[in-house]
């Protein structure tokens, strides 16, 4: 049988040169789709697992992205409360739970550590729990929701900050931190003339920290809000939120922006068509592989049923067929995979970020029989069908 089969390889290659070239150009575009397909496949879905990981919620606060915009402003150069205010409630208005945290300095040591929930800034609970485990929390309460709701001037100071104190450190800053002067029972401070209430007191770290909005309007603020992000944000998000800072600062803006890792997840649309174009044509090809072997058995017909009359049955022509196709497939397949892996895969890496590492040998090994017992289950049907009918008939029709 192997005689006719490589019969049938020499009467193709010189009597059927052109048709040739094509099955050898179908076979090789085939395997090589085949291969980069799989591969796209492996690094969409890399892809995506980024993107949605990028997506999850940071619970580490270490790792939360830190956005802060170098504009310029400090204790000389400052900018009024009013104008920082509108700009982070529209920041919170854009980003909604993806702000995870607030921190603004002002002058007079004020500072503002504010957690974004439900659409309201309020100080951070974490922050007055913090001092209390490390022993720093002396008297009073944090802030409280209906406080935070009704915009009362309220705050807490630390103890040297009291009139009455004797025992200040000596680094303690008398000209730039307020005193709280007692008034009856109760301390108040006062900032840029307005009185504020002290609710709680610590030992440490020498600041004043208010909720938000019960600042005065040109209360100044001496460095950029510091915004930190429990989920990266999309693109979109980030030119819109470049867009705020350049609404409210628009002489300011000759500092570069900062630079945040962006979750897109119009990405996953580009490598699902990706994806989908690549199996498409690698599809394409293995039908056009089918059809010209198709063609050949069509002009083999006669040949075919001379040898059937000759005693050469079904199942033996069959396999002979088979043989023919093999002997050109599976040579065809190693050299694509060597070809593939040493020059094609090299060059495609920088395009595709992860499709290097979901190669290997037991991969290709895996891919190789696949897409023999693929070409083999289809190119039998094929055969079967063509065998179905009889020499007799054949040579009537032929006639």
């Amino acid at each position: 049988m192997l005689k006719y089969v490589f019969k049938n390889i020499k009467s193709l290659i010189t009597k059927e040169t052109t048709i040739f070239v094509i099955i050898i150009i179908c076979q090789v575009s085939s395997i090589l789709l085949s291969l980069f397909s799989y591969g796209v496949f492996q690094n969409y879905k890399a892809e995506t697992n980024q993107i949605n990981l990028n997506n999850d919620i940071i619970t580490n606060e270490d790792d939360w992205p830190e956005f802060g915009y170098d504009l310029g402003i400090n204790k000389k150069h400052p900018v009024d409360y009013k104008t920082i205010h509108d700009l982070c409630e529209e920041v919170g208005n854009l980003l909604k739970d993806k702000v995870a945290n607030l921190y603004i300095e002002c002058d007079n040591d004020v500072i503002m550590t504010l957690d974004y929930i439900n659409g309201v800034y309020k100080p951070t609970e974490e922050y007055y729990k913090n001092t209390v485990s490390y022993g720093e929390w002396l008297e009073g309460e944090w802030f409280t929701d209906e406080q935070i709701k009704n915009h009362e001037k309220v705050c807490v100071i630390e103890e040297p900050m009291k009139e009455d104190y004797t025992e200040r450190d000596e680094d303690f800053n008398y000209k730039r931190t307020p005193l709280a002067k007692k008034i009856g029972n109760d301390y108040y401070v006062t900032l840029s003339g307005e009185k504020f209430k002290v609710i709680g007191v610590m030992s440490s770290p020498g600041v004043i920290i208010v909720p938000w909005g019960v600042l005065p309007d040109n209360f100044p603020i001496e460095d950029t809000p510091y915004f930190y992000f429990n989920r990266q944000l999309t693109q979109r998000e980030y030119d819109s939120l470049i867009a705020i800072y350049e609404k409210y600062f628009p002489d300011r803006m000759g500092a570069p922006a900062p630079e945040l890792e962006i979750y897109d997840p119009e990405q996953v649309y580009y490598y699902k068509t990706n994806m989908a174009i690549s199996l498409f044509i690698a599809i394409i090809s293995a039908i056009n592989f089918a059809l010209l072997f198709n063609y050949i058995f069509d002009k083999r017909k006669f040949t075919l049923a001379v040898l059937r009359l000759n005693g050469c049955t079904a199942n033996k022509a069959r396999r002979m067929y088979l043989s023919e196709i093999m002997i050109i497939m599976i040579p065809l397949l190693l050299i694509c995979t060597l070809v593939f892996n040493r020059y094609i895969l090299p060059w495609i890496d920088g395009l595709f970020p992860y499709i290097n590492q979901v190669y290997s040998l037991k991969i290709y090994g895996i891919m190789a029989g696949m897409y023999v017992a693929v070409s083999y289950i289809i190119m039998n049907i094929m055969i079967i069908l063509h065998l179905r009918k009889t020499p007799v008939l054949i040579l009537r029709n032929s006639n």
